[in-house]
C-alpha cells in the first residue's frame, strides 16, 4: 500500500490542484483532512485531530470514517465551503485517489430540509439587460428570466430575495463590479463562486441548453437564440454542476421561462415589511407563511412559499385555484382522508434526484414506491366526493401520465423486499422470484450458511463435546471453538488456529471449503445485488420527469386542501376578482394579527374616483395594521386563497409596493432617511396604474418643512403621474387638504374616543381627517414620566395659540426665559425681540419673489372698506398674478 509519506504528499498534491476549501481524501476506512485542512475541519467538525509524522515532519490529521461522510460533508457545504472528496481505488502497487466531486452549496444533494436549494447564475449585457437563472439540483426545478428597464437591477435583487440561493455564479462582466457584488453580499446569504468565464459564451451556453432540454423544448420558450439574455446564464449553471462531478443533469428536465408581466412584482422591501416568510426579526414563526402553512408534505411546504413569494396575475389560474379551494372546504370528510394519504407520501422530486445521482438507498427506492400507490388513493377520494370531483381538481390529479406511474409502480413490487436493507452492499433488497439468477445464488448461499448453522449441532453430538461453537470473524474467518476443558475430546480432523484464554479455534477442511463457497456467493450475490439495483435505480431515472410531476401534484392538492383547512378555520371567504382597479373589502382582517388578539375588522373601498386614501389617526390606533391588511388581502387573493373578510373584490394587480417604516443602515452607509427616499423613489418609478401602493409615513426622517413637501409633492405624483391605488399613512395634517384639490385623493382616519381627558383607540376606519394625533396621549400610555408629559400639554398648548414658552433652565434660581419658534425661518426669539427687517423681507422675498414687498404694502394701503365687492376681487386677482410672476422669476434666475 501507499507509504504514510506517499499518502501525505498525495492529499497535498491534490489540494493543490483543486477550486475548493476542503479536502476528503479516502485512506482505507476514512476520508482524511491533512496539515492545515484537519486543523480548520477538526475545529468546525469537533473532530479529533492527531499528528501524524513523517520523515521527521509532523502533520495534523482529522478523520470521518467512510460510513459517517453525509453529515460531517453537509456541515461544511451549508457553512459556505467548497469541499472535494477523492476516492480510493485499488492499483498495481497499492491504492491510488482521485477526485471525484466537488460539493458546493448550490450542489449539495444531501439535505434534511424541505427547503429548497436554489444555485444562481446572472450575466449583464452591454445594454445593462440582465439574464438570470435558477436551479434547485435536488429537485429539478429550473427557471429563467431576462430584466431589463431602469429598475434593472431592483428588480434583479427581488429575484434574489425571492429565490434566496445558496451559491450565485456571476458572469465575467459581473465579477469585477465590486458594486453589483457588494450589493449581492448585502442584500443575500448566498456565497460567491467564479465560474470559468467561457461557460459563460453564449455559443457554448446554447449548445449545453439544446443538449439538455432539446431544441422544441427551447423554441417553445422562445429561448432558441443565442441573443437571448438567460441562456448564458442558465448554461452556465449546467457546466457548473457538470464540472463538480455531481452528476444531476439528467434531472434538469423541466425549464421553465418567466416574465414580470407573469406575476405579481414583489421587492424585497415588501417582502419583508409584509413579514411573508419571516418577521421583521427574522423569525419564521409569526409569518403569513407559518399562519397559514396547513400542508402536510415537504414538497407542499415548497410550494406554498413559492406560490406567497410569486403570486400570479392569471385571472383563470386564480378563479381555478379558488375553485378547488372552495370545493375542499365543502367537502370535510374527503378533505381530510386527502390530509390523511398525503401525510403518507414522501418527497418524490427529491427522491428522483437522488435515483438519478446513484445516491438512493433501498429505503429510498420504498419511499418511492409507497408513494405511488398512494396516487390512485387520492384519485378515487377526489373522484367519489361530488364536490371534488366537479372542480379543477380533478384536472390536477389527472396530470400524471397513468401508464408510467403503473410501470414504476409494478417494477418497484415486484422487485423490492418487504423490509429490504438501508444499504444495497447489506444483500436482501430483492424480492424471491424477481431475477433468476439471484434466486439460484441465494439458495446456495443459504444452503451452505444452513450446513454451517447445524455444524455445531452435528460436531457436539458426534464427539460428545458440550463447550462447542461455530462462529466468524473479520480475522479468523470461520472457526470451531472448544472450551480449554474439553480440548482433549477434540478429534485428529480438527486444525488448531487460534488459543485462546479459556478455549481454543479450530477448523476443518469441510469447513474451509463451505467458507470458500459462502465467500464466493457472497460476492457473486454482491455483485450482482448492485447491478440490478443500479439498473432499477436507472428505470426510476428515465422516469424521473414521471416522478417529479407526481410530486408536484401532491405539493398542490396539498396546498389548496392546507388552504381550505385555514379557510374552514378562520371563516375566510372567497374574494372575487375584477379585471379592473377596484379595489373593495368589507370588514377585512389582518390574516395573522387575528390569530392572536380580538381584531377589529375594517373595510376599505377603491376605484378610479377614490384612488389615493390619506390615512390619518393616532399612534397605536392601528394604521399600519389597516394598511398591511389590505395588502396581505390582495396578495392572498392573487395566490389563488380565501381571504379575512366578509366580502371581497379585488382588482388584479401588477405589483404590490410598500413603504413601512425603515432599519438604519448605517453600517452600510444610509441612514434611516436615505433608506427612505430609495424606497420611495422605487415606488414612484416602479408602481403603475395597477399596482397597489402602501406608504406607511414618508419624510419623517428629516426637517418638518422638508419633510411635508416631500410627502406633498409624492401625493401628487401618485395622483397624477402613477394612478397606482394607494394608501398613505401620514402625521402630516396638512396633507388632508388635498382631498380638497385632487379628485381621486379622499380622506380617512382611524377614529378615537375622548372622554374626559381619557383617549381611547377604537380602532375604526371612518371617512374624514383625523382632527389631531394624540401622540402626548401615546407618551402616557408608553408610561413616559407624568412631569414630561405634563410639560409637553402645556408647551402643546401654548405652540397652538401662537404663545411664548418659557424654557425651564432647572436651576435652582428663577432663569426661566420666553421663547418663541418661527419653525419657516428656523429661528427662535425671545420675547421684546423682533426679527430684523432684512430677515422679513429675506423671508417673504424666498417665499413670493422680490416684489412680495410692494405687494405688502399695497395691500395694507387698499381703501377696502371703500371699495365695491367686484373692485376688490379685480385687485386680488392683481395681487396674485404680480406674487406669481415674480415668483416664477425669482425661480428661473435660481
Amino acid at each position: 500500500m501507499t507509504n504514510a509519506n506517499g499518502i501525505v504528499g498525495e492529499y497535498l498534491t491534490l489540494k493543490q490542484n483543486i477550486d475548493a476549501d476542503f479536502l476528503m481524501m479516502q485512506v482505507g476506512d476514512f476520508y482524511e483532512f491533512f496539515a492545515d485542512d484537519a486543523e480548520e475541519a477538526g475545529d468546525l467538525l469537533d473532530l479529533k485531530i492527531s499528528q501524524k509524522s513523517v520523515q521527521g515532519c509532523s502533520y495534523p490529521m482529522a478523520g470521518v470514517p467512510v460510513d459517517d461522510l453525509t453529515p460531517y460533508l453537509k456541515q461544511l457545504v451549508e457553512r459556505g465551503y467548497r469541499v472535494a472528496v477523492a476516492e480510493q481505488h485499488e492499483t498495481e502497487d497499492g491504492y491510488s485517489r482521485e477526485i471525484t466531486r466537488t460539493v458546493t452549496p448550490g450542489t449539495l444533494l444531501e439535505t434534511n430540509t424541505a427547503d429548497a436549494r436554489y444555485i444562481a447564475s446572472v450575466v449583464r449585457s452591454a445594454d445593462n439587460q440582465y439574464g438570470a437563472a435558477f436551479a434547485d439540483i435536488t429537485t429539478g426545478h429550473f427557471f429563467v428570466t431576462a430584466i431589463e428597464g431602469e429598475n434593472a437591477d431592483a428588480e434583479l435583487f427581488s429575484e434574489f430575495y425571492r429565490f434566496d440561493p445558496v451559491e450565485i455564479l456571476p458572469g465575467p462582466e459581473l465579477r469585477n463590479d465590486d458594486r453589483f457584488l457588494d450589493e449581492i453580499r448585502e442584500q443575500t446569504s448566498g456565497s460567491l463562486s467564479i465560474h470559468e468565464p467561457d461557460s459563460f459564451a453564449p455559443g457554448r451556453a446554447t449548445h449545453i441548453m439544446r443538449e439538455q432540454f432539446g431544441e422544441e423544448l427551447l423554441s417553445s420558450l422562445d429561448l432558441d437564440s443565442a441573443t437571448n439574455a438567460e441562456i448564458p446564464a442558465a448554461g452556465a449553471i449546467l457546466s457548473y454542476i457538470e464540472q463538480t462531478g455531481v452528476g444531476v443533469r439528467s434531472s434538469m428536465t423541466r425549464l421553465q421561462s418567466y416574465h414580470a408581466d407573469d406575476h405579481v412584482e414583489l421587492d424585497a422591501t415588501t417582502q419583508r415589511n409584509l413579514e411573508l416568510t419571516e418577521t421583521m426579526h427574522g423569525d419564521a414563526v409569526g409569518s403569513l407563511l407559518d399562519t397559514i402553512d396547513h400542508t402536510v408534505t415537504s414538497q407542499g411546504g415548497r410550494l406554498l412559499k413559492e406560490w406567497l413569494q410569486r403570486p400570479r396575475r392569471s385571472k383563470s389560474m386564480l378563479e381555478s385555484r379558488h375553485e378547488c379551494v372552495g370545493a375542499f372546504t365543502e367537502a370535510a370528510l374527503p378533505r381530510e382522508v386527502v390530509r390523511d394519504i398525503l401525510n403518507s407520501v414522501f418527497d418524490l422530486e427529491r427522491l428522483a434526484t437522488k435515483a438519478i445521482y446513484g445516491n438512493a438507498t433501498p429505503h429510498d427506492l420504498l419511499r418511492i414506491r409507497d408513494s405511488l400507490d398512494w396516487l390512485p388513493e387520492i384519485t378515487e377520494t377526489i373522484a367519489a366526493a361530488s364536490d371534488l370531483a366537479d372542480s379543477p381538481l380533478a384536472e390536477v390529479i389527472n396530470r400524471p401520465n397513468d401508464e408510467v406511474v403503473k410501470l414504476l409502480s409494478s417494477e418497484l413490487h415486484d422487485a423490492l423486499a418487504e423490509e429490504p436493507p438501508r444499504s444495497a452492499s447489506e444483500g436482501g433488497v430483492f424480492k424471491q422470484c424477481y431475477h433468476e439468477k439471484l434466486d439460484t445464488l441465494t439458495e446456495q448461499y443459504e444452503s451452505a450458511t444452513k450446513w454451517i448453522e447445524t455444524l455445531d449441532h452435528r460436531e457436539k453430538h458426534q464427539h460428545g463435546i458440550k463447550h462447542l461453537q461455530v462462529d466468524r470473524n473479520k480475522t479468523d474467518g470461520y472457526f470451531i471453538q472448544v472450551g480449554k476443558t474439553e480440548t482433549s475430546k477434540v478429534p485428529p480432523s480438527y486444525e488448531e488456529i487460534k488459543t485462546l484464554t479459556n478455549s481454543k479455534r479450530y477448523t476443518i477442511e469441510e469447513l474451509r471449503e463451505r467458507e470458500r463457497e459462502i465467500l464466493r456467493l457472497e460476492e457473486q450475490r454482491g455483485e450482482l445485488e448492485e447491478e440490478l439495483f443500479t439498473q432499477l435505480c436507472g428505470t426510476i431515472a428515465e422516469h424521473a420527469t414521471a416522478l417529479q410531476t407526481v410530486g408536484q401534484v401532491f405539493a398542490e392538492v396539498d396546498v389548496l386542501a392546507g388552504l381550505a383547512t385555514h379557510v374552514v378555520s378562520n371563516n375566510w371567504i372567497c374574494p372575487t376578482l375584477v379585471e379592473s382597479d377596484e379595489l373593495r373589502i368589507d370588514q377585512g382582517r389582518h390574516p395573522v394579527v387575528e390569530q392572536t388578539t380580538e381584531f377589529v375588522p375594517n373595510s376599505v373601498h377603491m376605484d378610479p374616483d377614490r384612488k389615493l386614501l390619506i390615512v390619518t389617526g393616532p399612534n397605536m390606533s392601528g394604521k399600519s395594521t389597516y394598511m398591511r391588511q389590505t395588502a396581505l388581502i390582495t396578495l392572498l387573493a392573487q395566490i389563488g386563497s380565501f381571504v379575512p373578510a366578509t366580502e371581497a373584490r379585488i382588482g388584479i394587480v401588477d405589483g404590490i409596493f410598500t413603504r413601512v417604516g425603515a432599519l438604519d443602515e448605517l453600517a452600510q452607509g444610509r441612514s434611516t432617511f436615505m433608506v427612505e427616499m430609495q424606497e420611495l423613489s422605487n415606488i414612484l418609478h416602479s408602481a403603475t396604474e395597477n399596482s397597489l401602493v402602501i406608504l406607511d409615513e414618508v419624510g419623517r426622517g428629516t426637517a418638518t418643512y422638508d419633510g411635508i413637501s416631500i410627502a406633498w409633492a409624492a401625493t401628487e405624483y401618485l395622483h397624477n403621474e402613477v394612478r397606482a391605488n394607494t394608501l398613505f399613512a401620514t402625521h402630516y395634517h396638512e396633507l388632508t387638504i388635498l382631498a380638497n384639490h385632487l379628485n381621486c385623493v379622499k380622506n380617512v382616519h382611524v377614529a378615537a374616543d375622548e372622554t374626559n381627558g381619557e383617549v381611547t383607540f377604537l380602532r375604526t376606519v371612518k371617512n374624514g381627517p383625523a382632527n389631531r394625533s394624540y401622540g402626548i396621549n401615546v407618551a402616557e400610555l408608553a408610561g413616559v414620566p407624568v412631569p414630561v408629559t405634563d410639560r409637553a400639554h402645556d408647551v402643546l398648548e401654548k405652540l397652538q395659540a401662537d404663545k411664548a414658552i418659557e424654557a425651564k433652565s432647572g436651576e435652582s434660581t428663577d432663569t426661566s426665559q420666553q421663547v418663541v419658534f418661527d419653525i419657516g425661518s428656523n429661528q427662535v426669539q425671545t420675547p421684546g425681540e423682533t426679527l430684523p427687517e432684512t430677515a422679513k423681507d429675506e423671508k417673504l422675498e424666498a417665499r413670493f419673489g422680490s416684489e412680495a414687498k410692494d405687494v405688502l404694502e399695497a395691500i395694507l394701503d387698499a381703501p377696502i372698506d371703500q371699495m365695491a365687492p367686484i373692485e376688490v376681487l379685480k385687485e386680488v386677482q392683481n395681487w396674485k398674478i404680480q406674487l406669481k410672476n415674480s415668483n416664477s422669476q425669482s425661480q428661473n434666475n435660481d
